[in-house]
């Protein structure tokens, strides 16, 4: 795992003639590396269409965006040591951090969901495994996914319902803990950041303190009675105080690509007439807060 990776590069092209992508992308852009790859992995985009075929027209005045990443021509390689529970409707994963769950804008195959797809061997993604729970590019955790579209469809109504709970570790970085347990109840509006507003949304968050370590690092349970988005890396901000290499809400730093102090420590979920309730083991505890040491900005 790299933790400084680098950003993916961004070109734009706006074509004279009718042509082929890869005639295109040869003719504007003739210094890019493996601009076959580029294609392959999912990196040109019309508009916002994808387009997978090298041999794709355009046409006089068409436009494409071409994003050329560091993981551009690679697959996910994903690990059975990575599983914490499956059966044959869904499976629990343990997420690492620096890696998208979905497909992003420039490689739809270096990411967890392809990862779990090839592993089980489906070559059509559309139809494999899917992710039901998400977490941010920074973030590590458990993360839940389904294993065909029946289970995808029930889990889906329950994250609509609200009946698929998270829990959290937040990792804050201090002196002294500054409580020992608190909760934060307001509501929450997103642009661009969670900020708290009248015309937000309402959200609550309860953090008690887990363990201290010895060099002022305060691990605390964040358990969420709301899903807002950010909402507990703002509640942690408006209480225990920022989470770990948390730029956008604590100090500003320069790596982009620095692993936040936030893991996805439970999830809880109904099933077949029984609640499901998976804590992650506490190896991949030590595991998750080494990432985030070595990723610190």
């Amino acid at each position: 795992m790299s933790f400084h990776r680098p950003n993916a590069r961004v070109y734009f092209i706006t074509v004279k003639t009718d042509c082929r992508v890869d005639d295109a992308i040869h003719r504007h852009l003739p210094n890019l590396k493996s601009p076959e790859s580029i294609i392959d992995s999912g990196g040109v985009w019309k508009g916002s269409e994808r387009l997978y075929s090298k041999s794709a027209l355009l046409k006089c005045g068409d436009s494409i965006k071409i994003y050329e990443s560091p993981t551009q021509g690679y697959v996910y390689h994903f690990s059975r040591e990575s599983i914490i529970q499956e059966t044959e409707d869904w499976v629990i994963v343990m997420k690492e951090p620096l890696i998208t769950i979905g497909m992003d804008r420039s490689n739809m195959y270096f990411n967890l969901m392809a990862g779990l797809n090839n592993y089980y061997g489906h070559t059509n993604m559309a139809q494999g495994v899917q992710p039901i729970t998400r977490l941010d590019y920074r973030v590590s955790g458990l993360s839940l996914f389904s294993k065909h579209k029946k289970a995808e469809r029930r889990l889906f109504m329950q994250m609509q319902q609200g009946r698929i709970k998270k829990r959290y570790f937040a990792i804050v970085s201090d002196t002294e803990p500054i409580h020992q347990r608190c909760q934060i109840k307001n509501r929450l509006l997103f642009k661009s950041k969670a900020i708290q507003s009248n015309d937000g949304k309402l959200s609550k968050t309860r953090f008690i303190l887990h363990r201290s370590n010895t060099d002022g690092v305060h691990v605390y349970h964040a358990i969420t009675k709301t899903g807002r988005r950010h909402q507990v890396r703002a509640h942690a901000k408006q209480s225990i105080g920022a989470l770990v290499n948390d730029d956008l809400y604590g100090a500003i730093h320069n790596n982009r690509h620095a692993t936040i102090g936030l893991i996805a420590s439970h999830i809880q979920f109904y099933w077949n007439g029984k609640w499901i309730k998976i804590s992650m083991p506490r190896k991949w505890e030590t595991q998750a807060l080494q990432w985030l040491k070595m990723g610190a900005g």
